[in-house]
Formats: structure tokens, sequence, C-alpha cells
């Protein structure tokens, strides 16, 4: 399920009521998309050991948020991007990142046409797909509009179907992977399986209700659990409760940036 995106003080608040009216989180995400905002433990990129020039795979790519994220804190020398949402594909393709490789399908252990959930405001005559709130499954979907909108009136759930796919082999080596597919990275992981045996790249996936399930596949490829704190430009390893963003990481990919 989708949580907020900040956790601290006045962002935080600002994001309650922002998110309060579809139509305001509508305008807000919007332009979101043409500024450097993004979520805060994601800057502990900058401080892995990964290679002068990284390869990354983004599952769940959206209206590249992340990627031109990574494209600011990173050097690139190629971005492959996972969307199966049609809107979010056309976004992709106009963004001015060089090396950007943008894949019209997501990911999964098989192949396989899945239904996907997301809300849509009615504003007089126009249809606002609040499309960040995509969702396979229907009922967790409405209970997090629910949760967020005090204003629910005139949203309708919209279903599509999208296309994913088991990823058996990419000819260069993956340094880098972010997966954020509301609720589906299990299975993500396992389609990557692969990729993540043979190349052992940094992880860093959304949490979800799975990510002890995570946590655990992952063990037996050498990768441990760790939370970015921004404050302090360290990682540390996680005790107790899960951060919004879980870095799965090997020994290798740690600076000296560990508490």
């Amino acid at each position: 399920m989708k949580t907020s995106k900040t956790n601290s003080g006045f962002l935080y608040f600002l994001e309650k009521i922002v998110r309060s009216h579809p139509l305001l989180y509508f305008v807000v995400r919007y332009f979101i998309r043409y500024t450097n905002i993004f979520e805060e433990d994601a800057n502990g990129v900058a401080f892995l050991n990964l290679n002068k020039k990284v390869n990354i795979i983004d599952v769940g790519a959206s209206d590249g948020i992340a990627s031109k994220f990574f494209n600011r804190k990173l050097k690139i020398n190629k971005i492959i991007c996972f969307e199966p949402n049609k809107s979010y594909v056309k976004i992709l393709k106009k963004l001015n990142i060089k090396n950007l490789i943008v894949k019209a399908y997501g990911i999964s252990q098989f192949n396989k046409y899945y239904k996907i959930f997301f809300p849509r405001y009615k504003f007089f005559s126009k249809n606002l797909d609040l499309i960040t709130y995509t969702h396979y499954s229907k009922q967790a979907l409405l209970d997090q509009i629910n949760l967020d909108f005090k204003f629910r009136k005139n949203i309708s759930i919209v279903k599509e179907k999208i296309y994913l796919r088991k990823i058996k082999k990419i000819k260069i080596k993956i340094d880098l992977i972010k997966i954020d597919v509301n609720g589906h990275e299990l299975y993500v992981v396992k389609g990557l399986s692969k990729i993540i045996k043979r190349d052992r790249p940094a992880l860093i996936i959304e949490t979800c209700d799975d990510i002890k399930i995570i946590e655990n596949y992952l063990k037996k490829y050498g990768f441990k659990k760790y939370l970015f704190l921004n404050g302090y430009n360290k990682f540390d390893k996680i005790k107790k409760n899960y951060p919004l963003n879980t870095y799965f990481l090997q020994k290798n990919h740690l600076k000296l940036n560990v508490i």
C-alpha cells in the first residue's frame, strides 16, 4: 500500500494537505514533474560504492521522477525504465535524459497480463487520472483513497490491462535497481532474479507488505537490509522499523558511511 512520501515535520503536514483533495494532488503532482523534488532517503544512492558510470533499472518508472533524480546524482551510462502504464510511457519517452531506454511493460515472475486499478477524478468535463495511485488490488486502492482523501466525491475507479514479463537476460551489467510498484515488489524481485544473481546490484525497494519476504529471498544472494539517514549521510542497519525505502546491499556497495 502506498504510504506518505515524506516523514517529518512541515513536509509531512504539507503533504497531508495536498493529498486531502484529488484536484489539489493532481495539480501539485503535475508540477513536481518539473522540479528536483524526490524522496529524501533516495539520496543514499550518491553514497554507494558503484562504478564511475552506472547502469540502472528503474521498475515502476512512473513519470520519470526517480530516473531524473538518478541522472542528477550519478554519472549514468544507461537507465532502463520499465513502465506498463501507457500515459507514463508517453511522458518517459519525452524526457531529456541521455541513454534512457523505455520498456512499455512491467516486470513479474511470469509473462502475464494483469489488471491494475487507478482513481479518476471528474472535474467538470475533464477526467483527471491519478496514476500515481495505481494498484494491483482494487480493495487496497479504495482503502488508500479513504485514508488520504477527505474529499472523495467524483472519484471513480478505472481498470486497465497491462503486460508484465520475466526478465531473463540484459546484456549490460546492472549496478542499481530501484523498485516502486505498489504491492508487486516481491514478484519484480523474482522476475529479476537472474540479473540479481549475476550482477549483485544495489537495490532500493519501496517498503511494502512483503518486505520481510523480500529480505529472506535476497539473503541467499548475500544482501543485507539498510536504511539511509539523510541528515547524517550514512547508512545504518535496520533493527526494527522499516523506512520508506529499504536498501538491500552487499559489502562492496558500502563505503565507510555505515553507523
